[in-house]
């Protein structure tokens, strides 16, 4: 019997591992365009930096590249026990005349469209680093320049963002929802199927039309305790996207979720990473995690400067 197809079953897509644009990274990760988002008008990947002395993006060290669109580099760790741990160190350069900018915690570097930047080099590793990367454009893009002596000047230094979350008066109204390391703990507020620990930062603290996550997640039960369950809707498009933690294996999720689409709450079951899309307006949600052999990461993407959400006061099936 040949398989139903679903109404909605177009808005969940199985990340795609393959090898980037050439001369940008050296190890297969994910790596999705709007082609593979349904039309978002974003491209995206995902994956880790795993070896001291890794040169990336692009992997020539006497180049650099420039996008004609904005860009979002996320670096963070992956030690479950602890999110603001990075587990090694990372530089970047940035400009014609490059800065070099050296971090070992969680960090998210915002490039303007038309900014010279990279490489991007590993210089020290404890423990494999996630690294993200999300471009304002429907389709990566890139020119090469080649880099002239480095400058000591610091005047892109404020492009180099501590990866913390904004804080918002909803997280004061909850003591001990945000600690003093911008550190959400959702799951004791928001639902036990929700983050362990989350960071969540803004467009405020971006400069861009552009909210973003990143969480770890190991426990069943409902992500939103609320009547409807959840379902909700956003004036702007977003991307929900889930991930596994293991570097050595992209295909690995290590968990069960169950994802509602539309009106009709229509269920899909994600068990593999996947990007569930949500166009603007449209109603999704409730997320029920099942089970979960390995705690797994979530990144929102969402295409506005803050994750206005409008919350349904019940649900319909």
């Amino acid at each position: 019997m040949a398989k139903k197809v679903k109404k909605y079953e177009r808005f969940v897509k199985p990340l795609i591992v393959r090898m980037g644009p050439e001369g940008l990274y050296p190890d297969m990760r994910v790596w999705m365009e709007s082609k593979d988002f349904e039309g978002l008008p974003v491209h995206f990947s995902y994956g880790f930096l795993k070896s001291a002395g890794v040169i990336c993006h692009p992997i020539k060290s006497d180049e650099a590249i420039v996008h004609p669109y904005d860009e979002v580099l996320v670096f963070a760790g992956i030690d479950t026990e602890d999110i603001m741990r990075l587990g090694g160190e990372v530089s970047i350069e940035i400009g014609e005349s490059p800065e070099e900018y050296v971090f070992s915690e969680p960090t998210v570097v915002v490039v303007p469209r038309g900014t010279p930047h990279g490489p991007i080099k590993v210089r020290k590793l404890e423990k494999p680093i996630m690294h993200y990367l999300v471009g304002l454009a429907p389709e990566y893009k890139a020119s090469s320049i080649a880099k002239k002596e480095k400058s000591a000047e610091t005047k892109y230094a404020h492009l180099v963002k501590k990866f913390k979350s904004t804080p918002l008066p909803a997280y004061a109204e909850r003591p001990g929802f945000m600690d003093e390391r911008g550190v959400l703990h959702a799951s004791k507020f928001v639902g036990p199927g929700n983050a362990d620990q989350l960071i969540w930062i803004y467009g405020v603290d971006l400069g861009l039309d552009l909210n973003i996550s990143w969480g770890f997640y190991s426990q069943c039960g409902v992500w939103h305790r609320m009547p409807s369950g959840g379902a909700h809707v956003h004036p702007v498009d977003e991307a929900l996207i889930f991930v596994g933690l293991d570097p050595n294996n992209l295909y690995y999720l290590g968990a069960q979720v169950e994802f509602d689409l539309g009106e009709e709450a229509e269920r899909h079951i994600i068990n593999v990473p996947t990007a569930v899309i949500a166009p603007r307006g449209f109603v999704h949600c409730p997320e029920i995690t099942w089970w979960v052999d390995r705690p797994y990461g979530f990144i929102v993407l969402c295409l506005g400067a803050e994750h206005e959400t409008h919350w349904l006061p019940t649900l319909t099936i």
